[in-house]
């Protein structure tokens, strides 16, 4: 049963937030804007670039020096006030630039070019920027920055992701404050820099001289310049739903199916919030709960369940959810409902030994967080399970397993990782390059806990999915989905892999090498076989959707550059509106960088 549910687990839709946007069409959603600040459409920079390249139109925020130096005035400030909020967005730092975003105008989290830095402070991107009192005395007047877990910056001139989950600092009714700010987290291009951290204050460079349940959200721009797109939030004001007592009636017996029996119940009871700690026995029972429901205003809801064995989930007699499921999966279910009171029911039923018992029901709507309508104990924590480590830190380490790439499991993956912090997933039947990323190697716990039966593991830092696919073709044709490579194994060169290929299309060996170079991976494709001046073969260098030509010898795709020398590339349409950058080789060998 354990692996039917992990597998429903693995084959379930990501849940996103609901969001609300900032229009960026112009600058109307923003208070008094300096002149440095504009709405472009597109905005370029090579990793080496200290400016940004731009180009008129609309969606993309973008701070410029335009008069001389920049101001504190050029800060820019939004009309929009929160407390509690959830805010995503895309934003583009040039080389050495520095910016932030605070939340309410009052608390810091720092955007700066740390690409490459082995060691990173509170002032590195995705930083909780320092408090500031200059009464501590001279040196002493910074305390309470927070680094990030790890470096998670891209390099210059690529667009990065943050979100940030923001609890505001809550006051009592004479304005006194009674809890601190709380990053509740902050993500940095995927992965988690910081986790409940509280702040005591407001960190240094606040535009307001107090504390306050709201504020605006304030980008700095007058550090250099920086680029936004995909403003994205949601606040968390509305109220929620809420439970009244709760009545229950418990049946013993085997139950295969969640209907209440015409016989005597157990027992019954009244209960403070749903919980399945009045239930004596681990299997074999049934049991009905009920209470009123109490919506404050009409709208759409989400209800989450769980619960061990099987079970049903009812709201004014309406089916929401229902199924045999796993404690740790949750089912969701969305209904529009208008305000006033409601009758909700669930019906739960256990019939097998072995799992623990569990139940807990969640609901959502928009503007509001997630409230948990069960008793806290009644819905069991996942067993907590010791990361399973593959580390590179001495020589480079293969590690042979199954891993995901872009939805699908593959079967013929190695995970190849460096002592300089610089790791990639190549998938052997196909010659392909799955993802590459820097920082920590490898987490290898599904391999290895308990039965270890999805066989897959996962990268442990900054990590860049690439398109999968065999980077070489003849000339003039298509790239094909899969190739008809004959996989020959691969040799070791200082410890590091040298793939073999036959490729019978084009009656050659292929050899490929990849090694860290700088801030990247250098791949070299080798034709044995081939004359030094053989021209009929193409590398495909990406392919993929917003693919970018900088100059010759070098082109972006979303997460990277892609380096070379020598041939000029050309960006081709192919199908379903996707790209491909090819360049032809004027040789027997080519080689590429990839940077991120």
């Amino acid at each position: 049963m354990k692996k039917f549910l992990f597998s429903m687990l693995l084959a379930s839709p990501f849940l996103g937030w609901a969001q609300q946007v900032i229009p960026l069409n112009d600058l109307s959603a923003f208070d008094q804007p300096s002149k440095n600040w504009t709405i472009e459409q597109a905005v370029f920079a090579k990793y080496s670039d200290t400016l940004l390249q731009v180009s008129p139109g609309k969606g993309i925020l973008v701070n410029t020096l335009r008069s001389g130096k920049y101001h504190r005035a050029d800060d820019l400030k939004s009309l929009m006030q929160h407390g509690d909020i959830r805010l995503l967005v895309d934003f583009m730092l040039p080389k050495g630039m520095n910016s932030g975003i605070y939340l309410q105008g009052r608390y810091e989290v720092q955007l700066y070019d740390s690409w490459g830095k082995k060691t990173v402070k509170y002032d590195d991107c995705g930083g909780i920027y320092e408090r500031w009192d200059d009464s501590r005395g001279k040196g002493k007047e910074g305390y309470e920055g927070y680094a990030p877990r790890q470096n998670a910056s891209k390099a210059p001139g690529l667009w990065q992701t943050l979100e940030i989950d923001f609890q505001a600092p809550r006051f009592d009714a004479n304005g006194k404050k009674i809890a601190n700010a709380i990053f509740k987290k902050v993500i940095l291009n995927g992965l988690v820099v910081q986790e409940n951290i509280e702040v005591s204050g407001m960190t240094r460079g606040a535009i307001f001289d107090k504390e306050a349940p709201f504020g605006p959200i304030l980008i700095q721009g007058d550090h250099g310049p920086v680029a936004f797109r995909n403003l994205r939030f949601e606040t968390y004001e509305k109220p929620t739903a809420s439970l009244g007592e709760v009545s229950y009636d418990y049946y013993t017996g085997k139950f295969t199916d969640p209907i209440i029996p015409t016989t005597k119940p157990a027992s019954s009871g009244k209960l403070p919030a749903l919980t399945y700690r009045v239930i004596p026995v681990n299997n074999d029972y049934l049991i009905h709960y009920k209470a009123e429901l109490t919506i404050p205003e009409e709208d759409t809801y989400e209800f989450q369940t769980y619960w061990t064995g099987s079970g049903e989930l009812k709201i004014d007699g309406k089916v929401l959810n229902q199924g045999a499921h796993w404690f740790n999966e949750m089912v969701p279910a969305s209904t529009f409902l208008k305000a006033g009171k409601h009758v909700l029911e669930i019906i739960h039923i256990k019939d097998f030994p072995w799992g623990p018992k569990a139940l807990g029901l969640h609901v959502k709507r928009i503007g509001a967080r997630l409230v948990s309508l069960h008793e806290r104990t009644s819905l069991l924590d996942p067993d907590a399970v010791g990361l399973i480590e593959v580390k590179a830190n001495a020589e480079p380490v293969l590690q042979r397993s199954f891993a995901f790439h872009r939805g699908k499991k593959k079967t013929h993956v190695i995970h190849v990782g460096d002592p300089a912090g610089l790791h990639y997933s190549y998938d052997l039947k196909q010659g392909a390059i799955l993802q590459i990323w820097r920082g920590k190697f490898l987490d290898a716990t599904q391999m290895w806990d308990n039965r270890g039966e999805p066989q897959t593991s996962e990268p442990l830092g900054l990590t860049v999915v690439q398109d999968g696919k065999y980077p070489l073709v003849l000339s003039h044709q298509a790239q094909p989905d899969s190739t008809e490579l004959v996989y020959k194994g691969y040799r070791l060169e200082a410890g590091r892999p040298v793939f073999m290929y036959e490729w019978p299309a084009a009656k050659l060996r292929v050899e490929d090498r990849i090694q860290p170079a700088g801030n990247g991976l250098k791949r070299t494709l080798t034709l044995i076989g081939a004359s030094p001046q053989m021209t009929d073969v193409e590398a495909v260098l990406a392919t993929g959707h917003h693919l970018s030509i900088l100059q010759n010898g070098l082109a972006s795709q979303p997460g990277n550059f892609i380096e070379w020398k020598g041939a000029t590339a050309e960006l081709l349409k192919i199908a379903s509106g996707a790209q491909e950058i090819r360049v032809p080789f004027t040789g027997a060998q080519f080689t590429y960088d990839l940077i991120w």
